[in-house]
């Protein structure tokens, strides 16, 4: 798969990730208000990603789609293999872009190309995150720690 239609937002599409983007993915993801983090909440250096990037890219499970407004990268949105039947979805966006719908608009386009079941954890006080979930179908199943745990089914 090079590209996934997105009707009618023209402007916006997804398209798998390449070795190139490694460097904007990590810049991405290393906003200030979103870090990248390795499961030991340690903040994850360039060639840690670039290693794990790499690896991701090489053994082919998952799925990392580069966002593109316009054909240029603006953002990331990276689905994990499944694990207990659902896929883990992450976003990151140039800050530039966001507010803009363009989250909202990859979120739908890559659950609908995935098709599996996707969960992902939003902090609750980050409302206009957890308003962009809810518009793409996601349902909030708990609330934790101050994590809201929203997942989304290819078949509801």
């Amino acid at each position: 798969m090079t590209a996934v239609e997105i009707e009618p937002a023209e402007p916006v599409s997804l398209r798998r990730a390449r070795p190139e983007d490694c460097e904007a993915i990590w810049r991405w993801s290393a906003a200030i208000e979103q870090p990248p983090r390795s499961p030991r909440g340690d903040t994850v250096g360039f060639i840690e990603h670039a290693r794990w990037f790499a690896r991701r890219l090489a053994d082919g499970i998952g799925a990392i789609f580069v966002v593109e407004e316009y054909h240029r990268g603006v953002g990331v949105v990276r689905l994990d293999p499944p694990h207990y039947g659902r896929s883990r979805l992450t976003i990151a966006l140039a800050g530039a872009v966001r507010g803009r719908g363009i989250g909202r608009i990859a979120i739908a386009a890559a659950c609908h190309a995935w098709h599996h079941p996707v969960v992902a954890e939003v902090f609750a006080d980050h409302t206009a995150i957890c308003t962009c979930f809810e518009a793409c179908g996601f349902r909030a199943i708990a609330v934790c720690d101050g994590l809201v745990t929203y997942h989304w089914d290819p078949e509801t």
